[in-house]
């Protein structure tokens, strides 16, 4: 546990004054920084909603209308299509609607974060309505927090158009959402979840109920740890049992049992083998150069373990692939050792070289599925750049448009999610070839290049590198999907 250090006496007479302007002098220093981060915040949502209003990113098609400046928005300031079309929407709105916001947005008033509360509770309000609300929290938004903002915002509704808030409610009852795990340090993950007010509250009263139960039998965890580990029993009875539900016009639905893809270096899974021992990693080799651990013998001088193998950088110790959880990301070796002894989780094991599917459990496979496979562990997200819906989720095209001759190939084929894919069939960007370094360009719609990099780097043998695609084609059949 951190000690802290006990208060200093206090200084001299005359020294805390010139302390105390000293320290004003900080604060407005700091007051001044985040009133400019504020302005280029502002120019950025007006760039941003100058590129979403030009014709050169409206598409159409058989389905609707497709606009994307989004996605350039994204790759030209390498942040997620959520983060752009918020810069898009702000951009907008502000300049059209909610002009008072836009004003207080570029004098530094409030930053983009409160811009966007504004911006996302009133956009689909009433004008009038919009205006009045904006009129009564905008005084004090510079010096509420963005959820204090926000509580100001849904009372000021309720208080000034309390006949709509009913069509409100039914509105954003249809918004509501479980996001995708986001990842965080040491194999953990955060998820938000958006509810009625009714279902939030029956969910947090049952996590409560299982978390005081198991306390009072003498579990020793804690009761935030507790009521994360009953949502997450849940989920994984569902998983291994399936489903039953009733659709809202009746139908009863049920899912079966879900298997998760947990794909494992070969010489992770070698790491369960009784006896075995595994290479001296990057982190031993270093802390015994350095002095902070034992070395258990000579470092070796091969970066990968590979016989024969040049070292091309400043690495040493042996680089040990980490194993890799489907809608996830890397996983610790004992985390993918365990998943990979059954239940839910479908074990994967790949070539620690190249990557490349060895074993994908007992499954069979028709040719075209194998190649489809291959390819979803190969690129593991969607190809564009910024994008990470899981390979999963995504559709698999052509590089090379099959009507024109592209071949059915690990190399020809890439997984684009559904919107990435309708982009790239309406020309509004399109995928290049992969490179032998795993890298691919993305040609946007205003014809810049972006480049996508692969999320496992080949590995080098000899100077040369290792990593290419397993050796499936099927040049003659249809596409797989």
């Amino acid at each position: 546990m951190t000690e802290v250090a006990p208060p200093s006496a206090p200084p001299p007479d005359g020294t805390m004054d010139a302390l105390l302007t000293e320290v004003n002098g900080w604060v407005e220093c700091l007051q001044a920084a985040h009133r400019v981060e504020a302005r280029v915040a502002a120019f950025k949502a007006r760039f941003a909603a100058a590129l979403a209003g030009s014709a050169a990113f409206v598409h159409r098609d058989r389905n609707g209308t497709i606009n994307a400046a989004g996605e350039e928005v994204s790759m030209a300031l390498g942040v997620s299509r959520m983060m752009a079309n918020r810069l898009v929407t702000v951009g907008v709105v502000t300049g059209e609607m909610l002009t008072a916001t836009g004003f207080a947005f570029e004098s530094g008033d409030i930053g983009f974060d409160k811009a966007w509360v504004l911006v996302d509770c009133l956009a689909s309000v009433v004008a009038p309505v919009a205006w009045a609300v904006e009129e009564r929290v905008l005084p004090t938004a510079a010096t509420r927090t963005p959820s204090e903002l926000r509580r100001d915002i849904a009372r000021a509704l309720v208080e000034l158009d309390p006949d709509n808030a009913d069509i409100r409610h039914e509105a954003a009852h249809r918004q509501r959402r479980v996001s995708r795990p986001e990842v965080l340090p040491d194999g953990m993950a955060r998820m938000g979840v958006v509810l009625p007010a009714d279902q939030a509250v029956a969910l947090d009263c049952a996590l409560d109920s299982v978390a005081v139960a198991a306390l009072a039998a003498g579990d020793e965890r804690t009761c935030t740890e507790l009521r994360a580990d009953a949502l997450a029993e849940w989920a994984r009875r569902t998983l291994e049992c399936g489903w039953q539900f009733t659709t809202a016009d009746g139908t009863e639905v049920r899912t079966a049992p879900t298997r998760i893809n947990v794909t494992i270096p070969l010489e992770v899974l070698a790491r369960a083998v009784p006896g075995w021992t595994p290479l001296t990693s990057v982190a031993e080799v270093v802390a015994a150069e350095e002095g902070f651990l034992p070395a258990e013998g000579p470092p070796r001088e091969a970066s990968d373990g590979v016989p024969g193998e040049v070292s091309t950088g400043p690495v040493r110790g042996h680089r040990v692939e980490a194993a890799w959880l489907e809608g996830y990301g890397p996983i610790t070796h004992a985390l993918a050792l365990l998943l990979a002894a059954g239940g839910s989780w479908r074990r994967i094991v790949t070539d620690t070289l190249t990557g490349a599917p060895l074993d994908i459990g007992r499954e069979r496979y028709t040719p075209p599925a194998a190649i489809a496979e291959a390819v979803r562990l190969r690129d593991r997200t969607c190809a564009r750049p910024t994008c990470s819906v899981p390979a999963r989720r995504c559709e698999q095209d052509h590089v090379h448009d099959w009507a024109l001759g592209g071949g059915t190939s690990v190399d020809e084929l890439v997984c684009l999610c559904r919107r990435c894919h309708r982009c790239k069939t309406l020309r509004a960007g399109r995928p290049g070839p992969r490179r032998p370094d795993g890298t691919r360009d993305w040609i946007s719609a205003t014809g810049r290049t972006y480049v996508a990099h692969p999320e496992r780097s080949p590995r080098l043998h000899g100077g040369r590198l290792i990593g290419g695609s397993p050796g499936l084609h099927d040049d003659g059949g249809p596409p797989p999907f």
